[in-house]
């Protein structure tokens, strides 16, 4: 059944109205978020040492690189990146799809690994780049817990990557990509952070710190 036409045009400036101001105050939210999440970002790497600087890529998102880390780590970079609020159908669709304020980060090793793998989930905002590069390494893909594994041992690499998982504790719930390489910045980690007052920054710094530990286990002996 149609509107009236007299009652038509309301209609529309006022879903418009609407939209606007959902648009303008989601603006602000995610740029108040971003703030937020990175004076959380520079406390979760404040233990880990080093130097650290920022550079904003918009509003809602930024790049913290910073150098000279703790062994075993060596430098690398921690990006932010907030749930997008503006528009209404996308920010439905990500939530369906599991997308909330997500961290980023990628760092070297002090002794690279022996071996390199992708876990990622399936249907994540780095599935995509996950299989790409699992594709170009040649690797075979696995289910693992609900996660996709990828690696060039297959099922020999199971156990290995239980073990980082268990590194994660309960965060491994919000896990979106973890990604070991032997080249270039050994250790990716890409993890959701809906809820940062129970994800505190000390218990992230801890939480990359049992990262590395666990993968000095499986690295090149240093000469």
């Amino acid at each position: 059944m149609s509107l009236p036409q007299n009652l038509a045009l309301p209609v529309v400036f006022a879903i418009g109205a609407l939209l606007i101001g959902w648009y303008l105050v989601a603006n602000e939210v995610m740029r108040r978020r971003g703030r937020s999440l990175a004076v959380w970002c520079k406390r979760s790497l404040d233990p880990l040492g080093g130097r650290q600087a920022i550079q904003w890529i918009t509003t809602q998102s930024f790049r913290l690189e910073v150098e000279g880390l703790k062994a075993p780590l060596g430098s690398g970079t921690l990006t932010g990146l907030v749930e997008s609020l503006d528009v209404p159908v996308i920010w439905l669709a990500n939530r369906a799809s599991g997308r909330r304020d997500m961290v980023l980060l990628q760092v070297s090793l002090r002794q690279p690994p022996i071996w390199g793998f992708e876990l990622y989930r399936p249907r994540s905002v780095l599935a995509g780049d996950a299989r790409k590069y699992a594709r170009e390494e040649g690797w075979t893909e696995t289910a693992l817990d609900g996660f996709r594994l990828a690696s060039a041992s297959g099922l020999k690499m199971e156990k290995p990557a239980r073990e980082l998982l268990a590194a994660l504790g309960d965060e491994a719930t919000n896990l979106v990509r973890l990604a070991i390489r032997r080249r270039g910045l050994h250790l990716t980690l890409a993890l959701n952070v809906p809820d940062r007052s129970r994800l505190s920054p000390q218990d992230f710094s801890r939480m990359v710190e049992r990262l590395a530990r666990g993968l000095v286990r499986f690295s090149t002996p240093a000469p």
